[in-house]
């Protein structure tokens, strides 16, 4: 893809080819351009830190850029989608585009992120003739702050959403010596300004956006958001900002952005229960993983009770059917099934219903083997399975004091109890 005529700065980085899905679609509206979202997800994470990427956090089992993309997604004044990411992460993203159709084109970021804003700008489709510029890791977004920028910067050419700022800023030094507390009003012009905290989606009629690029000096310094580059060509309307419009930054800000994104809704736990007596010639499955030991458990699938416990723990949390109608044991197709894919078949249902995960809880029942040195394996495989952090499943193995058929080592059962929210 050639370098588009709007733009053409000295000292750039070539833009890499943004991939073209091939989703759009022409407005119904005659005469009336359509809005493009421009989705930043090309950020190092630096501050963040970790091994992960800040966007793959999962929050309720939704990776935090998911959960960006759904608002603007579902959106109905939104009608396509430029995604920027980092190169690495492009085979990933490309993946999105089957749950996500409205995302036009995925491109490469660059080193700044004012470079992926210009990158972006390049694949906006041409219908379009205004952008929402938003970073990712601001995943409490809301419908309403969409609307409210948007209506703005159709009204004027240029807006932002910001808050006020209740605390008192200060420059501090690297050793953490105050050297200078800046106002929060200062007088100018015959009015007062305030200092003000900015967030994101800013929102831009295309033409002036693309004119405020051809024009900033990128010379003298780098510019931390697109209405400073705007700002001197433009005037930049500021409409009331969201609190609770947070942004991932730091490893604390998980806790605060998962509370927003979760802390409301509805919230609903069930309770899953199997056992299976033992059978010789079977290996024993438990968790997702095999167990080292004679026997293992008789059943139709490969018996896996923990498994079998927890898919219907999910089901019943959810107010769906149990395990067995969904993979009655009267089907040959079931024999020996692999019963992660079973759990993750029924998850996969569970989620279409707009549930995400809290927590999964489970004790198993069993004198022997002995479990607890599996107890980390099993965690990492259902966490894989549900799409979500270990921290979130948890596993108990205990004996049932030589009591009972367990007791009598005839059989393992398993309790589950998920916890759910939407």
């Amino acid at each position: 893809m050639g370098r588009p005529q709007w733009f053409a700065p000295a000292h750039s980085t070539p833009a890499p080819p943004p991939i073209n899905t091939g989703n759009t679609e022409e407005k119904e509206v005659a005469g009336v351009g359509g809005t493009c979202a421009l989705i930043l997800a090309a950020g190092k994470g630096e501050r963040f830190g970790g091994t992960t990427g800040k966007l793959w956090q999962p929050i309720g089992g939704i990776p935090v850029l998911l959960w960006t993309l759904r608002t603007f997604h579902s959106h109905p004044e939104i009608d396509h989608i430029v995604l920027v990411g980092q190169e690495t992460d492009l085979p990933r993203l490309q993946q999105l585009l089957v749950e996500f159709p409205k995302i036009a084109s995925v491109v490469q970021g660059g080193s700044e992120r004012w470079e992926s804003v210009r990158f972006g700008l390049e694949a906006v489709p041409p219908e379009d003739d205004h952008v929402l510029v938003h970073d990712a890791a601001r995943a409490a977004v809301s419908a309403q702050l969409i609307s409210r920028v948007l209506h703005a910067a159709r009204a004027t050419g240029a807006a932002l959403p910001a808050l006020r700022l209740p605390d008192t800023v200060k420059w501090v030094d690297s050793g953490n010596i105050v050297r200078e507390t800046l106002p929060r009003e200062r007088c100018a012009n015959g009015e007062t300004w305030r200092m003000m905290a900015v967030q994101t989606p800013q929102g831009f009629a295309l033409n002036v956006l693309r004119s405020a690029y051809e024009r900033y000096d990128f010379s003298k310094g780098t510019p931390t958001d697109d209405a400073m580059i705007v700002e001197s060509f433009h005037p930049v309307t500021v409409v009331p900002g969201d609190p609770q419009n947070i942004k991932l930054t730091y490893p604390e800000d998980l806790a605060r952005l998962e509370a927003v994104l979760l802390g409301g809704g509805e919230t609903r736990t069930g309770f899953g229960y199997d056992v299976h007596p033992f059978a010789e010639g079977r290996r024993l499955m438990l968790g997702g993983i095999e167990i080292p030991a004679p026997r293992g458990l008789a059943g139709h699938s490969d018996a896996d009770a923990v498994l079998h416990a927890i898919t219907d723990a999910l089901l019943g949390a959810a107010g769906m059917d149990d395990i067995g109608t969904l993979f009655p044991d009267t089907d040959p197709a079931y024999r020996d099934a692999d019963s992660a894919e079973l759990l993750r078949q029924a998850w996969a249902q569970v989620r279409e219903r707009g549930w995400n995960l809290a927590n999964v809880d489970v004790t198993v029942l069993a004198e022997s083997p002995r479990l607890r040195p599996y107890v980390p394996a099993m965690r990492q495989r259902i966490a894989s399975v549900l799409q979500t952090e270990p921290d979130k499943v948890n596993i108990k193995a205990t004996t049932n004091e030589r009591m009972g058929f367990i007791g009598r080592e005839e059989g393992i059962a398993c309790f589950a109890v998920a916890t759910l929210r939407r």
